[in-house]
């Protein structure tokens, strides 16, 4: 594949919900979860952040 065949397929920049929606819908997917707003909070940091940071 060529360089401009990738260019075309990379993802853009996605966006994400906020932390407060996000823990809505887990809690509405799963009702005995134990997350709390503040793992949302690291979940969407850690998706944010360039994968070679990690």
């Amino acid at each position: 594949m060529s360089t401009e065949g990738l260019e075309k397929s990379a993802p853009t920049v996605a966006e994400f919900p906020e932390p407060a929606d996000l823990l809505n819908q887990l809690k509405a997917r799963r009702k005995k979860s134990g997350a709390n707003l503040a793992d949302m909070e690291v979940v969407l940091e850690i998706l944010g952040t360039d994968r070679s940071e990690i």
